[in-house]
């Protein structure tokens, strides 16, 4: 699947083309980066300096996403990321995460309920 596939099958809440077009448009202006891992995609936005939130957007079965995550927390470590935060309406995502070696904390920005130093 492509990203745009992933993101419009992924997108319940919302309607899928106002998220590709907020998503391309941060891609665009430097903000925001998109990384991929079989049908899974994270988007990463840079709101200060070693600061992002993230979006995660998957069609993978538990199984593979496990092995999209670990990935895609390799990739975080190895860059210039110090702190990720993100809105998980789903607990059973933060568990996950924590299974995966991620320290997963309450947040400490209000526009967030978790948060992660990398």
């Amino acid at each position: 699947m492509t990203p745009s596939e992933i993101i419009a099958n992924s997108v319940h809440s919302q309607d899928p083309k106002t998220v590709l077009l907020k998503i391309n448009a941060a891609v665009k202006t430097g903000h925001a980066v998109l990384l991929q891992e079989n049908n899974s995609v994270l988007f990463l936005f840079r709101f200060a300096k070693g600061k992002v939130e993230l979006h995660l957007y998957t069609q993978d079965t538990p199984l593979i996403l496990a092995k999209s995550l670990t990935k895609f927390i390799q990739k975080i470590r190895q860059s210039d990321i110090k702190e990720v935060y993100g809105k998980a309406e789903n607990p059973q995502i933060l568990r996950f995460l924590k299974t995966l070696g991620v320290d997963v904390m309450p947040s400490d920005n209000h526009k967030f309920n978790w948060m992660a130093k990398v």
